[in-house]
Order: C-alpha cells, then structure tokens, then sequence
C-alpha cells in the first residue's frame, strides 16, 4: 500500500484515490483523469522525464504537465503546417522527437517525427517517416527509448509483405541511422481481427496491444503478451468492460488509457488512469 500512496500523490490524485482499498494484487478500478473534458480525450503517452502527459485532443496533440501537486490546463501542441485540425493521432515522445501519425487524403495516415527545437523552445517542421510509413493506413507507433525499434500498427503492405487481418503489427529497426523495412509479426500478437494499438514496457519486456480478437469482452480490449511470440492474455476487469478500451501508457505501476462511454465517463472518449498493487 505504501508505494500506491506514493504513486497517487505523485500523480496529485490522492483526494480522488485515498477512499480507494486495494486488497488483492492487481489493476485498480480506474478513475477519469483530472484534466480529460467533454472533448474527445484519447491515446495517451506519458513522459516521465518532463512529467508531461500527450494525448489527443480533438484529434490535434496537446499536453499536460504534473506540476507540484497537480495536472497543469491542456494546451495545443504546436507543430508548423501540421497540427491545425489535419487529425493527428497517437503521439509518443522520445526525447527531443515526437512521434506521430498524420492524415492526409491522398495518403490516408502517415508517420511524422517532429524535433523540438531547445534555443527557440519550439517544435520544427514534421518529417514524414517513409521508411515506417506503408502504402495502405498507417495507424499507431511505438519507439523504444532508443529509438532503435519501433512496433508499428499499419495496414502496410511494405513490398510485398503482407500482415494477418485489416491492421496489425509491425516491427522495424534501425541500423546506420536508417529504419530498415517493417516485417509483420507472425506470433499470437497478431490476429485475423484488428489490432489498434501497441505499446512495450522496456523494463519488463510486457507488450501490451489493444485489439477486437476473439476473446474481447468489448468491440476492443488490451491484452498483455510476455514477448512478441508469446501468447496475448486478455487484462481483464477491471480495465477492460464490454464497452472499448483503446490506446496506452504504462510503466506496470501506473496505467493511462483511453475508453469510450466508459463508467464515470465525462463525454464520449476519456482518459483514464489505474494503478497496480502487487
């Protein structure tokens, strides 16, 4: 119980938390995280180094930074000639880099990476990732701390690769300061349903992805994997409901997400956080 105490205050979440009793090991019932409004609030990514929470809001990036004992107000994120309601989605960030997919008509959703500038404080010009970006929809992102791999969701086809299901997972790497051409992934991580979007813990190895597979107690729920050939095991409650769970951050302790008309729900998506008790 001590390092959940510590962990709600440190997320300034202890007045919505303290009531709560853990007593068995697990995820605990999610509560709305404090800035997610009536907007659409969806696909989270955390950043422990700034303490700055990327999401989307109405499909355009914003942030919100932990700031004493609380979550500062969301703010656009501003990206030249990109983030002006052309439905960015899914931002991970990476250091000085911020990652991200981009729709545009003729290309359907693209990857960008971003480069924040430290003397002027501002992002620069998007580049579009051709080498991770597919002839089909590219969707949602994942870049280890590195930046030496990426599992990607993407519709490809890259050459003449081929994944199971509308939209799967990828995997790239990088060698030579150059990404080399996404493989699909063959294991259980993928099926012949659509996954939406996936996410490693570093530290544990876990893949977590969130997918409408067989087995889903709503329309899309997140499973968890040991590794990429490993068999995916649905979370369960009290995360996952028959409603849709989708998008994620995670260190194991602490969990973001996002879901739809879920329970306690301020209007439509939200972002939700849990935490794990041993």
């Amino acid at each position: 119980m001590k390092r959940v105490s510590l962990l709600l205050i440190f997320f300034g979440l202890a007045s919505i938390f303290f009531s709560l009793a853990v007593v068995a090991s697990g995820w605990s019932e999610p509560r709305v995280w404090e800035q997610s409004g009536a907007s659409v609030d969806r696909m989270p990514w955390y950043d422990p180094p700034t303490k700055t929470l990327y999401f989307i809001r109405d499909y355009n990036i914003y942030q919100s930074s932990f700031v004493n004992t609380a979550w500062t107000k969301p703010v656009e994120v501003e990206i030249p000639g990109l983030n002006t309601r052309q439905n960015q989605v899914n931002p991970v960030k990476r250091g000085n880099h911020l990652y991200f997919a981009s729709y545009f008509p003729a290309t359907d959703y693209d990857f960008y990476m971003t480069t924040w500038n430290q003397e002027t404080e501002t992002w620069g010009e998007a580049v579009r990732l051709t080498e991770l970006s597919g002839e089909d929809q590219d969707w949602a992102l994942w870049v280890n701390t590195a930046e030496t791999e990426a599992y990607l969701i993407s519709k490809g086809p890259f050459g003449d690769q081929q994944v199971r299901g509308g939209r799967g997972v990828w995997k790239a790497v990088k060698s030579d300061g150059e990404w080399q051409r996404p493989r699909p992934l063959t294991g259980a991580i993928n099926s012949e349903g659509n996954e939406w979007s996936v996410f490693k813990d570093e530290q544990s190895g876990k893949i977590y992805i969130d997918s409408n597979r067989p087995g889903s107690l709503g329309s899309y729920d997140i499973w968890v994997l040991a590794g990429e050939d490993q068999t995916a095991v649905n979370l369960g409650r009290p995360i996952n409901t028959e409603l849709s769970e989708r998008s994620l951050w995670t260190d194991g302790k602490v969990l973001f997400f996002s879901a739809l008309d879920y329970e306690n729900g301020i209007g439509g998506y939200d972002i939700f956080v849990s935490f794990y008790q041993d």
